[in-house]
């Protein structure tokens, strides 16, 4: 069976996290997430992850070790972002912003890894993701 680790960062907090995946039949599938920081991931050359195909999680996958989020979301940059409908994406937004604008635009987020304004999400039946370079 062909296993690997998986880069992703929390939505709300930021911090880089260790996905567990597997692959079975024809689906990659999410078993586990652990917290890890950047140094040691690109140690362990986790930067360097790159899959094709389907991608799911099983039942019991925890999320997120730092939100909880069990969903996950791929930016324009290539890298893969917790994400849970409704909560408020908040500490990656710029500090000019004000609260009563966050709060009008709560259906959009900032990536952690490159900063880009997420404003849709949309569902796909395959997609490349390769863990990339912090």
């Amino acid at each position: 069976m062909a296993a690997s680790i998986l880069l992703a960062r929390c939505g709300v907090h930021g911090g880089t996290f260790g996905i567990r995946i597997e692959k079975r039949e024809s689906d990659w599938v999410s078993t586990w997430a652990f917290p890890i920081d950047d140094g040691k991931a690109k140690r362990e050359g986790f930067d360097k992850t790159k899959i094709t195909g389907a991608f799911r999680s099983v039942e019991g996958y925890p999320g997120c070790p730092q939100c909880g989020a069990d969903e996950l979301v791929q930016c324009g940059c290539g890298k893969m972002i917790c994400y849970k409908e409704g909560k408020t994406f908040g500490t990656t937004e710029k500090k000019s912003e004000k609260r009563s604008e966050r709060k009008a635009e709560s259906n959009s987020f900032r990536c952690p890894w490159c900063g880009f304004k997420i404003k849709e999400i949309n569902e796909v039946e395959s997609f490349t993701v390769k863990s990339g370079k912090f």
